[in-house]
């Protein structure tokens, strides 16, 4: 059975210092260890996903994630989060193998990438908006007889965590009333929570991926580091329709 490979990595903050850090994690090197992981052991991929704070408020930091990504012979698909700068994101990821939103094509499947990132947003939450959520209903339309993997930046579900579902995406009712008028949606994945999720509704599967660098502690309340170590997904698209799926934890990892 053929087998489309999707890397994802998401929430890596990147400063213009190179040495800029989250919460005692050294931000590029954290990303760096990931990707060396990543094509150590999960090379080929058809696709690299990277999904919101690819930057954390600095613009110039675009470069570094540039030069870091340097060396996947595959399509680069970005999109911004509450984080980022979505017009210099474009003007810097404007050629290939980079693409900024929209769709890609790969074997019997369609990834959508979703932009939920707002300017009225007050605290980092995001929102499709009108306009966004008739272009998902459009692009799954054009997708029908594909499969199709949905990626964005907050998450739809909740994770569990009053404090991160309030940074949520302010229309997620919406948002899944739309998966659910499209029968070709096989699973949604999404960063911004800093820690893991998998699970069902429906047939569709639904999964968060954690930061390359620092992880929020699930299910307590207030933004609590974890210890866990910096990660990042590996989703195999099989032919049929099926997920295959795993979270790579740098275990052994150390700031």
């Amino acid at each position: 059975m053929t087998t489309a490979r999707v890397l994802q990595f998401s929430d890596t903050h990147l400063f213009a210092d190179p040495g800029g850090a989250i919460r005692g994690v050294r931000t590029l090197a954290s990303l760096r260890a990931c990707l060396e992981h990543a094509r150590r052991r999960h090379l080929p991929a058809d696709v690299v996903a990277v999904t919101g704070d690819l930057v954390h408020d600095e613009e110039a930091a675009y470069a570094l994630l540039q030069a870091a990504l340097d060396g996947f012979a595959a399509p680069m698909l970005l999109i911004p989060g509450n984080h980022d700068r979505p017009d210099a994101l474009r003007r810097r990821f404007c050629a290939p193998p980079f693409q900024v939103g929209g769709t890609l094509e790969v074997g019997s499947w369609t990834v959508v990438m979703l932009e939920t990132w707002f300017a009225e947003s007050a605290n980092g939450e995001g929102r499709l908006g009108p306009e966004g959520l008739r272009g998902l209903d459009t692009d799954l339309a054009r997708a029908a007889g594909r499969h199709v993997l949905v990626c964005l930046h907050h998450p739809p579900v909740a994770m569990e965590t009053p404090s991160l579902d309030a940074l949520g995406l302010i229309d997620a009712e919406a948002f899944l009333t739309a998966l659910g008028r499209h029968s070709n949606v096989r699973a949604v994945a999404w960063g911004h929570a800093h820690q893991s999720l998998d699970l069902y509704r429906g047939d569709v599967r639904f999964m968060c991926t954690p930061a390359t660098c620092m992880q929020f502690k699930p299910r307590v309340e207030g933004f609590v580091t974890d210890d866990r170590p910096p990660g990042y997904r590996v989703i195999d698209l099989q032919e049929d329709g099926g997920v295959a799926s795993e979270v790579v934890w740098l275990e052994g990892y150390r700031p």
